[in-house]
């Protein structure tokens, strides 16, 4: 007992560098002892019982693994997959356990695991998240080529972790954001965080346009990359090595110059692969080859200068404290990534792992693929094309079945799992990416704006881990306005702060633009919608405060009137608005609603009035004037209960209620069948244009449809579509109308009405 006491003493009270490289030698030596014995029980049991059933794991777990490159059912995976689990153990020793922050629950790990993660612990406590011990701790289990390799890309030998020449234009452009942003001052912050925005009004092309006289960044003709081997992964997945389109090459150079933008123009595409990742998606391709790069960059930049700082005290020189490198932030985590919900999220991190060169080599370079299959890609009520789920984790599962009226849009959207409260952090190494890590340990954290915004609810200090976020990317932020918009305020307003506490934190080494609370003006923001709100443009404008500056693509509208189905009188009227009356919109809007709408709608003999209402608090409000009229109506909005909002529709389809109140995110979730319909009023006009000709499209059979046989008495009250609108309107009007006829609308004040047929 005292020979084991000396030994474990004198182990400790040898350098720090030389007890851990001990430490590493005793786990090599210890995991090749069990791996060889667990090599030799596997062989013996594969003789003993060769008609073993093996564990199934879920339908699209094999594709997964295919796509990563991984073989499937062989016996050298299952030891792959051990050693990968002790690797994810000592990496997320640094802080809590994995997932804590992500609000998973995880599994028990074996006691090899824990006594691998407790040494891996002292290791990083003693190093502060070294980050060379880390990578490689990482690659432990890793052949020797890839550890001569990966030394060879610390010293910057021209190897594949570098990917070559550093004055590149891209390369150029993130050391000039970095560079200049460490020069910032008050003055300039304070200009930066006051200064009114304007975007040029000229013009009626499509195209980016730069904010305050911005110069819109130059067009690259390929990616620029720092990784070889990220630019191979690229042709590998995409088929080229250059873009897919003029479209993702412009898109692409506008984020690469790290300025702010505001992309308008994003589609949701129902393309799937094999494993669930996102295909044919030239904007999410674009944003997930910037944020690896990016991330990539930002790992090498610490990794050579601990390298050149561990050259100097070897060979005895002292280092000065203002001789540094400022090269991190307060914390790891440098990209969070906002999507609405848990399917949209896991396209975007398979297709990210698609991309990433680090993904693919081992069989276990990616841990908890099985978990992301079933967090983000499995969910109840399929309504995958394969009929047959028994196989592979999918017995019990009912197809959905949509309804034929359902557009293609709403099942691209809503197909998967739609869970809105998740958070994720992902950890990208050298040779690998673990998946579920402590949000302190994470390189990139994908969550939705609920999820997050629990999170930081938690406890004073849970915002910290966003103190140093360089690119945020907010993914169809359109579907975030119909949840809620004010979470991503929270998150924004919560973001680049100084963190309440320090974690590991290497202050020396912090950079100066964050030490003195700019970090703010180093962040990126990456804002994708399908189309732009006032909302949107506000958050960009005031919180978006990038001092590279901000552009935003400007988008020329066809409109949607010839989409129409059906042939039917349109009344559009004008509803006289200033731009000082933003504060009063609503209540001038109420009240024309009550002096001209309503009268028109008591006097109709026949029932079947849809009221559509795009904000909640209008429709509270013309809720409770209907009732203080005693008008017969029924109420769809997105908080009924299915079986009230189908008791609501069947009674107005019967004619016992004479008006359907519907509101805009009611339409938006559900897409329900509205029948009898005689005329669709728009309180608001929707957001979503697509949602115009749907509503119109449920007055086929009415009399308000051309060519129905209607009495002389009856013209009167024949009108299929009568639309409220003003000049704050401006952006929802074009995308209905077109940009050329709602820039006339707005600006003509002698005719309030304008008539569609």
């Amino acid at each position: 007992r005292r020979g084991h006491f000396a030994a474990a003493f004198a182990a400790f009270a040898m350098p720090a560098n030389d007890r851990r490289k001990r430490q590493r030698t005793t786990k090599h030596s210890t995991r090749a002892a069990r791996d060889a014995t667990t090599r030799d029980v596997v062989e013996g049991a594969e003789e003993s019982d060769e008609d073993a059933v093996p564990r199934v794991p879920g339908a699209a777990y094999g594709a997964l693994l295919a796509s990563l490159g991984a073989r499937v059912g062989d016996s050298d995976d299952d030891s792959d997959e051990g050693s990968s689990e002790d690797d994810d153990g000592r990496e997320g020793a640094g802080g809590s356990s994995d997932g804590d922050d992500a609000g998973e629950d995880e599994d028990e790990e074996s006691s090899s695991e824990e006594a691998d993660a407790a040494v891996a612990s002292e290791d990083e406590d003693e190093d502060g998240e070294d980050e060379k011990d880390e990578d490689d701790a990482a690659d432990d289990d890793g052949s020797s080529e890839e550890e001569s390799e990966s030394e060879g890309a610390i010293d910057g030998g021209g190897g594949d972790e570098d990917g070559g020449d550093e004055d590149t234009e891209v390369e150029g452009a993130l050391r000039r954001h970095v560079r200049l942003g460490e020069r910032l001052d008050d003055a300039a912050s304070e200009r930066l965080m006051t200064q009114k925005v304007t975007f040029p009004r000229d013009g009626a092309t499509n195209g980016y346009e730069g904010a305050n006289g911005l110069d819109v960044p130059s067009i690259l003709d390929a990616p620029v990359v720092s990784q070889a081997k990220l630019a191979e992964r690229w042709k590998t997945v995409t088929g080229s090595s250059g873009f897919a389109s003029a479209k993702q090459q412009e898109f692409y150079s506008m984020i690469a110059s790290y300025v702010d933008v505001q992309h308008g123009d994003r589609a949701l595409i129902g393309d799937q692969g094999a494993a669930g990742q996102q295909l044919n998606d030239e904007i999410l391709d674009a944003v997930c080859l910037h944020v690896v790069d990016h991330v990539t960059r930002t790992r090498n930049r610490v990794m050579k200068n601990n390298e050149a700082l561990a050259k100097k005290a070897k060979a005895g020189k002292k280092v000065m404290e203002d001789d540094l490198p400022r090269d991190q932030g307060f914390v790891r985590p440098t990209v969070l990534f906002l999507t609405p919900m848990r399917n949209v999220a896991g396209r975007a991190i398979m297709r990210l792992l698609d991309l990433c060169p680090a993904a693919h080599g081992r069989n276990d370079s990616v841990n908890k693929l099985e978990r992301i299959e079933e967090d983000f890609l499995a969910y109840e009520g399929s309504d995958s094309d394969d009929d047959n789920d028994s196989d592979g984790g999918g017995a019990g599962k009912k197809k959905k079945k949509y309804k034929g009226y359902v557009p293609e849009d709403h099942k691209a959207m809503f197909k998967g799992n739609t869970d809105d409260h998740f958070r994720l952090g992902m950890k990208l190494t050298k040779a690998s990416v673990r998946l579920y890590v402590d949000f302190f340990g994470a390189d990139i954290i994908f969550a939705s704006p609920l999820g997050l915004v629990t999170a930081l609810q938690d406890e004073k200090s849970a915002a910290d881990f966003l103190s140093a976020i360089e690119i945020l990317v907010i993914d169809h932020a359109h579907v975030i306005q119909m949840q809620n918009w004010a979470h991503v305020i929270t998150i924004a307003d919560a973001m680049n702060a100084l963190p309440k506490e320090m974690r590991d934190c290497d202050i020396q080494r912090v950079h100066e633009s964050h030490l003195n609370g700019f970090s703010k003006h180093l962040r990126q923001t990456i804002l994708l919608s399908a189309f732009q709100t006032p909302e949107q443009n506000a958050f960009f404008n005031r919180r978006c405060v990038n001092f590279e500056g901000k552009v935003r693509l400007k988008t020329v509208h066809k409109g949607v009137l010839g989409q129409l189905t059906i042939k039917t009188r349109q009344q559009f009227e004008r509803v006289h608005m200033k731009a000082a009356d933003v504060v009063n919109a609503d209540d001038i809007r109420f009240k024309y609603f009550v002096k001209n709408t309503l009268p028109r709608i008591r006097e109709n003999p026949e029932p079947g009035v849809v009221i559509f209402v795009s904000s909640y608090f209008d429709f509270v409000r013309v809720r409770n004037l209907l009732t203080k009229e005693e008008v017969s109506f029924a109420v769809n909005s997105e908080y009924t209960e299915p079986r009230e909002a189908a008791r609501a529709r069947t009674l107005f389809a019967d004619g016992r209620k004479r008006v359907l109140l519907l509101t805009e995110r009611a339409h938006f979730y559900f897409r329900r069948r509205i029948k009898a319909a005689r005329e669709i009023c728009f309180y608001s006009l929707p957001e979503h244009a697509n949602f115009y000709p749907e509503l119109v499209s449920y007055l086929a059979g009415s009399r308000a449809v051309a060519g129905s046989a209607v009495s002389v008495q009856e013209t009167a009250h024949v009108a299929g579509v009568s639309a409220l609108f003003s000049k704050l309107d401006a952006l929802k009007l074009e995308r209905i109308v077109g940009t050329a006829r709602a820039s006339k609308m707005t600006a003509n004040t002698e005719h309030p009405m304008f008539l569609f047929v």
